[in-house]
């Protein structure tokens, strides 16, 4: 049996996302204000993905993740003071630019790809080293700790590209400059 290529796979790809996507969405709460009461920044986080596509607007800083709904109400749940999330969208034709993750709105072009990830501190110390599939928004959240530059390895079929991020009060939560190219071994 032929083994597809990573780019022969993205229509199959495609199609489970949104039937994983369906099913998940089933057991999420509404989009209310009410449903963050009392959540930490990871189920924050979890609910802002979870809720793309409803009247909410969500988005995360450096400090918080922030939600604005349509009635004018707005909530922030604040980041761990130890860490930091970074949402990167490995791509290999499609991009956007973009500083400031917004959950609500962004859309890598790779949707349930499962990338190896390795994230390393500036020591050698390895914090990330494991498969992460991206999620129906082409991106995967890493949540990393605060104040360093880390290194981080997205490989997938062939595929690799390698880049920096910061874990800073001014960095940004949206990566989207990571292209892949064949990584030739």
């Amino acid at each position: 049996m032929a083994t597809l290529t990573f780019a022969a796979r993205i229509p199959r790809l495609i199609a489970l996302t949104l039937a994983l996507g369906a099913l998940a969405h089933a057991q999420v709460p509404a989009a209310t204000p009410a449903a963050l009461a009392g959540v930490d920044a990871y189920a924050a986080m979890d609910l802002a993905n979870a809720w793309k596509g409803q009247p909410v607007t969500s988005y995360v800083t450096p400090q918080a993740v922030h939600f604005a709904f349509q009635d004018g109400q707005e909530v922030e749940v604040a980041l761990p003071d130890d860490v930091m999330l970074v949402s990167v969208a490995p791509y290999l034709v499609r991009t956007h630019p973009c500083l400031t993750h917004y959950a609500s709105g962004c859309q890598g072009e790779l949707v349930d790809a499962p990338f190896h990830v390795r994230a390393a501190l500036g020591d050698g110390t390895v914090v990330i080293d494991e498969v992460r599939p991206t999620m129906a928004n082409g991106f995967v959240d890493l949540w990393l700790p605060r104040g360093h530059a880390i290194e981080l390895t997205f490989e997938l079929d062939g595929y690799r590209t390698v880049g920096v991020v910061t874990t800073h009060g001014d960095s940004p939560t949206c990566i989207t400059t990571l292209q892949l190219a064949p990584s030739g071994g």
